[in-house]
């Protein structure tokens, strides 16, 4: 009740006073039980309780929230094989743990080799469930926050080994994904806007590969990745294409359950549009069976020749990019409640378009 209160008091814009007073009344009940002996239950509301400190806080302070709730998940040794309704709640503690560890340029608070018991992409993939599968997109994506943000106690070799194995293993997870996993429509850009129309049977499905596109990004503006294996598609070296598919799954998948968990991603995709966040020369590649000339710019950027393209400020790239991103994350907040203003300000300040 505390949370759907705070989301309505989001959405109409009139805080109440009875949200915080079931908060409180919530937090009290939970001090009244032993960690020890607490039960998937007492999980789950920790776990809800963690969503609304999203909704009400600062990164900072609600992560001190998320720490009581890794603090049982690791008491009772709980991971992403528990069963029932455990494993949702520590796939949705994860997704909370790996952004916020993003934000503040930290480690997840539950180290990723106790996430899971399979950590084999291979023998999960062979399994063919698509949660399991879909969930270890995240995994990955954790392993690379982890990997970006850890303190300095490896060598750069050591790095980029790390982050070479991150990179194989985050573009295999894309090849060998089953059918239910992939999108069940896509059509191209082409001049109906600047980013394509993917459209996924399942949640789990737009999650999954929502980190793998976030991921990759990450990885490709490291520099500690060499993304030339001939294993490689030409498109997925290239984070302005990672971008755009970030863009057109979160566009075309209206569903709010998974738009709480695009802000992040539609943030790093923003990055890529921001200054020296060049394309690669142009290239063939397939898609959809049709062949594409990936060049600088959206498909809805005006023909320009390569001596106006030279002249052409920072604010002239990717226009129609910037303006879809901004509009959709004001949608998420204007249906969902959930705030993404402070990000979308962060972008129009990298663009230069506010100081």
């Amino acid at each position: 009740m505390s949370l759907a209160s705070r989301q309505l008091d989001t959405l109409r814009g009139r805080p109440k006073q009875i949200t915080l007073e079931l908060y409180q009344y919530t937090v009290r009940l939970l001090l009244s039980h032993d960690p020890t002996v607490d039960g998937a239950s007492i999980l789950a509301t920790c776990t809800l309780l963690c969503v609304y400190e999203m909704m009400a806080s600062t990164v900072a302070e609600w992560r001190r929230h998320l720490q009581g709730c890794a603090g049982l998940l690791r008491m009772r040794k709980w991971n992403g094989n528990s069963p029932g309704i455990v494993k949702t709640c520590f796939w949705a503690f994860a997704r909370i743990d790996v952004w916020a560890a993003f934000i503040l340029n930290q480690t997840t608070l539950i180290p990723t080799d106790s996430w899971v018991e399979e950590d084999s992409l291979a023998v999960v993939a062979a399994r063919g469930n698509t949660d399991d599968y879909c969930n270890f997109a995240i995994l990955i994506f954790a392993r690379i926050i982890n990997l970006l943000n850890a303190s300095g106690d490896s060598s750069s070799t050591e790095l980029r080994q790390t982050a070479q194995a991150s990179w194989k293993e985050l573009q295999q997870w894309r090849r060998w994904r089953q059918q239910s996993v992939k999108p069940l429509m896509r059509v191209d850009a082409e001049n109906k806007g600047p980013f394509p129309m993917i459209v996924f049977a399942l949640s789990a499905s737009i999650c999954g590969n929502t980190f793998y596109h976030a991921g990759s990004i990450l990885l490709l503006q490291s520099g500690l990745v060499s993304a030339t294996s001939s294993n490689d598609e030409e498109r997925v070296r290239d984070p302005v294409w990672h971008a755009r598919e970030l863009g057109g799954i979160s566009i075309s998948n209206p569903s709010h359950a998974n738009w709480v968990n695009h802000l992040q991603p539609l943030y790093i995709a923003g990055r890529v549009f921001g200054p020296g966040s060049k394309s690669p020369r142009p290239t063939q590649y397939q898609s959809g069976g049709r062949m594409h000339a990936h060049v600088q710019g959206s498909p809805s950027s005006t023909n320009k020749s390569a001596d106006d393209e030279d002249g052409m400020t920072e604010l002239a790239e990717f226009p129609a990019e910037k303006m879809a991103l901004l509009k959709h994350l004001a949608k998420i907040e204007r249906e969902t409640g959930w705030k993404t203003s402070d990000r979308a300000r962060e972008l129009r300040i990298l663009w230069g378009l506010e100081n």
